[in-house]
């Protein structure tokens, strides 16, 4: 029997990240050639309109629109766009920093103190890895609380630590066959815009749009298992699996205010901003292959295929107890390649499919929206001409593929988006 073979490992670590506003609203304003005649008003004569951009070139592709389009000249837009800004700005008409709305300005801070040991163990044909990592959190997020252009600062702090411990098993079946068994933990943190402070109040409308302080951290718990056959030519053969529980899940979507942080009289307002979930179980499998068939004879031992097949299912709680699936969460997905790679070319046709999607999940889960299945062919073409110098050439979408979004059922459409097809070439130097 081969001796215990033992590393220990320890290390800390501290992390500061800062945001200062992560998006930004340009504000168009028409009327830039009317009469300056408004007594002590900029001078508007020398910001003459800009020539028209539409250009004779229709759009044609099998995208059924029910109308005709013609192609824009986007660069020329976007010169026009500068020059008539800059005028605006000489004119007194423009001040780039009112591009941010206030309810988009905002400060995050936070500070994360993690810590972690893990311990290796080897014997024989098994090996252990064993760690626990320990992370504390300090939180600030500050912003304004627009209603009626009254603006209202707005504060909040968190603080939380978390244990997240794992083990990873591994065993030698063969020389050839690898079987893997994990326990694993985590967490997703939320991003600085959705635990912005700052909102804008509609109380028209009676909604509340904007960031939520109070959100917590996604975790999950679960473990992960794999076997592993390793072909000749770099080749795999496997199938995995994987199951988690997740709490306190990341959602878009609304809810009342139920509380008084905007005022006693808007605690019914609708209150649009991400949410956590509870309650969340996910499970997958994935049968995967991948080889260069070299056992081919001659130029024919070039080619080869890589693909898999991936089968989920996971649903979540909302905060009303209504069962949800996860959003952006297909059930089957399917990825497939052939490809060929000898005498210094590469080439590649990639086929990827996944069936329907929720996109955003409504609070009494009769309007959820969804995207339907999707599917996309790509070719990749790559030549070495000599060392140093590769000629590439790549195709997207090639068949034109339209995305749909529709609401509750696929005969409720709201949403159609075409892309097109893209092409891209050159050559690539490397010194």
């Amino acid at each position: 029997m081969d001796p215990v073979r033992r590393q220990l490992h320890l290390q800390g670590r501290r992390e500061v990240r800062h945001a200062q506003g992560d998006r930004e609203h340009l504000l168009w304003h028409a009327g830039l050639d009317a009469d300056p005649a408004a007594a002590g008003g900029p001078d508007r004569r020398n910001l003459e309109r800009p020539p028209p951009r539409i250009t004779n070139a229709q759009w044609t592709s099998d995208f059924a629109r029910g109308w005709g389009v013609n192609y824009v000249d986007n660069i020329g837009l976007r010169q026009d766009l500068d020059a008539l800004l800059a005028k605006a700005t000489s004119a007194g008409l423009y001040n780039a920093a009112g591009n941010v709305l206030p309810q988009d300005r905002f400060a995050v801070d936070e500070n994360i103190l993690s810590a972690y040991a893990q311990n290796k163990w080897t014997l024989g044909k098994w090996e252990v890895l064993a760690g626990l990592r320990v992370e504390s959190v300090d939180l600030e997020s500050r912003g304004v609380a627009v209603a009626s252009g009254v603006q209202t600062p707005m504060t909040a702090k968190q603080s939380y630590t978390d244990l997240f411990p794992s083990i990873h098993v591994n065993y030698e079946v063969t020389d050839d066959i690898q079987a893997r068994f994990a326990v694993i933990s985590g967490v997703a943190r939320p991003s600085f815009g959705e635990i912005r402070t700052s909102v804008s109040v509609d109380d028209i409308a009676e909604t509340v749009s904007g960031g939520n302080p109070d959100l917590k951290p996604e975790r999950a718990f679960g473990f992960d298992t794999a076997l592993e056959w390793y072909l000749p030519g770099a080749g795999l053969l496997s199938a995995s699996a994987f199951y988690r529980q997740i709490d306190d899940v990341l959602f878009d979507s609304h809810r009342m205010v139920g509380d008084d942080r905007y005022g006693a009289a808007r605690r019914d307002y609708t209150y649009v901003t991400t949410l956590n979930g509870s309650d969340g179980k996910m499970a997958g499998l994935e049968l995967a292959y991948m080889q260069q068939w070299r056992f081919l004879p001659g130029p024919l031992s070039g080619f080869g295929f890589q693909g898999n097949v991936t089968f989920l299912d996971g649903e979540f709680k909302t905060p009303e107890g209504i069962k949800s699936a996860f959003p952006g969460l297909s059930d089957t997905l399917v990825n497939a390649s052939i490809f060929y790679e000898k005498y210094g070319l590469s080439a590649r046709l990639s086929y990827q499919w996944r069936n329907d999607w929720l996109d955003e999940p409504s609070a009494d889960a009769t309007d959820h929206t969804y995207w339907a299945a999707t599917e996309q062919l790509d070719l990749s073409l790559r030549y070495q001409v000599r060392d140093g110098v590769t000629v590439y050439f790549d195709a997207s979408n090639l068949t034109d593929e339209t995305g749909m979004r529709y609401q509750g059922h696929a005969n409720r459409p709201i949403e159609a988006e075409g892309v097109g097809r893209r092409f891209m070439g050159g050559v690539r130097f490397n010194f």
